[in-house]
């Protein structure tokens, strides 16, 4: 009787390993996904004012418009550091021209070795477009903190080499945080991403962040936004929302100083019929999800234009994220649809 109820379990056992490691292995593939590095909710990136290994003063709050790449290491690494680096300088060679628009920054950890025309050298050899940074330690500690890095020494165990002692300063490595910190081009830290990560993956949200427009609102970003007007003073705008929070939201309404009024509104097609729903209840933008803004569907109606701008300023007003503000291209007449 024991016999057989403990074969009986050792037999459910072997029928569940299997299933446990499917669960597994769908949990590390979600790693993969860009949203499960996002940073949430969206906020001002720390602080990031140091020397230039090349001369002068790098500081973050001067990079709006680009998109900064930063990473953490040291000159000695001789692992970890050149891996990170050699991945920085094959996604800077995927982006082709969008890498005018991309600043790649590496940090080191290590000032007291790393003296500047070092650092310089270092970086240098894996792009000459890339900045090093060498903060002195006293400043050095506080940014690390703020950035939430990890970086101390590690000292080898003297007792191994009582035979053979070590002369001079005794030699130690650096054990650091290996991860890629992507701000936005209005300042934002957006994703705290391994160093391990794929170049691909590291391309597609570079790439993302590239193609937004404004101040993203806290947890919802705007992408390919673009209006089209017409003569008779109306006209639409396009654009996709995506939510990167684990909570639905919803656009609520927009405005804009170019229109006496924005609506949200919906065309329905019966057949040949062609219907202008408006929406008053907004949009929803599922947790984790996204919502296209296209001709045809879901958009937003621009009345009483003021006139016929090159661009337009909207902004929009979320349930849960708040207000993102954002500069809308205009499309002429007749023009492809990007």
């Amino acid at each position: 009787m024991g016999g057989r109820r403990v074969q009986g379990t050792r037999g459910w056992a072997r029928r569940l390993l299997p299933a446990l490691a499917a669960v597994l292995l769908v949990t590390g593939c979600r790693k993969e996904r860009g949203e499960d590095f996002a940073v949430v909710p969206v906020r001002p990136a720390p602080a990031l004012e140091a020397p230039r290994a090349s001369g002068g003063v790098f500081r973050l709050s001067e990079q709006r418009g680009k998109v900064v790449l930063l990473s953490f290491g040291y000159t000695a690494c001789p692992d970890v550091c050149p891996t990170t680096l050699s991945q920085l300088q094959r996604l800077h060679t995927r982006l082709g021209e969008a890498a005018r628009d991309v600043e790649v920054v590496f940090v080191s950890v290590d000032p007291e070795r790393d003296s500047a025309q070092q650092l310089e050298t270092y970086v240098h050899a894996f792009n000459p477009r890339f900045t090093g940074l060498r903060l002195e330690p006293e400043a050095l500690a506080p940014m690390l903190a703020a950035w939430r890095v990890t970086a101390t020494r590690r000292y080898p165990d003297t007792a191994r080499y009582r035979e053979h002692p070590f002369t001079g300063d005794l030699p130690y490595t650096m054990d650091h945080t290996g991860a890629f910190f992507l701000v936005d081009k209005a300042g934002a830290l957006r994703a705290r991403m391994p160093y391990t990560v794929s170049v691909e993956r590291l391309q597609q949200e570079v790439e993302r962040l590239l193609s937004e427009e404004g101040t993203p609102a806290a947890g919802v970003r705007v992408e390919k936004a673009r209006a089209r007007l017409t003569p008779a003073r109306v006209g639409a705008v396009y654009l996709t929302l995506v939510n990167t929070s684990g909570r639905e939201d919803r656009l609520v309404s927009a405005e804009s100083t170019t229109a006496a009024r924005v609506e949200l509104h919906e065309v329905i097609a019966q057949g040949e019929l062609l219907q202008m729903h408006p929406r008053p209840e907004g949009f929803v933008v599922p947790a984790k999800g996204r919502v296209e803004l296209a001709p045809g569907g879901k958009h937003l109606m621009l009345y009483a234009l003021q006139d016929s701008p090159a661009s337009l300023p909207l902004t929009l007003h979320f349930e849960k994220a708040g207000t993102v503000q954002l500069t809308v291209p205009v499309s002429a007449p007749g023009a492809d649809e990007p």
